[in-house]
């Protein structure tokens, strides 16, 4: 076994991996709220709940059956849920956007948009910093949801870690498992300095301003919904 050589597999998939963690999406968004609301935990266990679901990606991409999602039909498939889970995310985040801020110290701030209620538990105080077990369901439950209803994240695993992860086949399964630790690895990083900077500075993501980060990240999905809608059309046209 070649250490160096994982090593190497290790640090590049981490890099792969950081370049999409940074491009705003689903999970992204959804932690922020969840973030604001539970505190810092929450980015972390979402990424538990992210690499739930991206663990058997790579095996089922290991076992060379990824040419399953090669297909027109299947990727026009992909990109029509995905437009419609977007574009309900987006107007969920701008109905909470365009509620009065609150003013009142200790009043409650705007709730999480659809994606985090889906697996709300409630009954923790906002801002909460303590882990719990109603607390990993909630996050690692958004997590696996927003993972799954992403799109991109889907096209993603089928073209850009191909010949890295073809590299990490050549060095047999601890390969695999250098691809998938430095894979995770950057997501983590990237969560925990996110859910830090949120939770430390939380009082700053009130009334207008946390309005307006809403509306942004509405505006944001709606976009990358306007995208895949297209992919629809495209990959419709080329299988007619």
């Amino acid at each position: 076994m070649d250490i160096f050589a994982l090593a190497a597999l290790a640090t590049g998939s981490f890099v792969l991996a950081l370049s999409g963690a940074l491009q705003p999406g689903p999970m992204f968004f959804a932690t922020i709220a969840g973030v604001r609301r539970r505190g810092f935990w929450f980015g972390p266990l979402a990424i538990l709940g992210h690499a739930l679901v991206e663990l058997p990606v790579v095996v089922f991409l290991v076992l060379e059956v990824s040419a399953v999602l090669t297909n027109d039909y299947v990727l026009a498939g992909i990109g029509g849920v995905g437009t419609v889970a977007l574009t309900w995310m987006a107007a969920g985040l701008i109905r909470q956007g365009l509620r009065p801020p609150p003013e009142t110290p200790g009043q409650p701030g705007p709730v999480a948009p659809p994606a985090c209620r889906a697996v709300e538990s409630g009954g923790e105080k906002a801002g909460a910093v303590r882990p719990g077990r109603a607390l990993a369901i909630e996050a690692a439950g958004t997590g696996i949801l927003t993972s799954i209803l992403n799109p991109y994240w889907y096209l993603w695993w089928v073209t850009q870690p191909t010949l890295l992860l073809a590299s990490a086949v050549a060095q047999g399964w601890p390969g695999v498992g250098a691809f998938f630790v430095g894979h995770i690895s950057a997501d983590l990083a990237w969560f925990v300095v996110m859910s830090y900077g949120i939770s430390r500075g939380r009082n700053f993501l009130r009334g207008r301003v946390y309005q307006a980060l809403l509306i942004g990240c509405a505006a944001m999905l709606l976009v990358m919904a306007g995208l895949f809608a297209r992919l629809v059309v495209e990959k419709l046209w080329a299988a007619a």
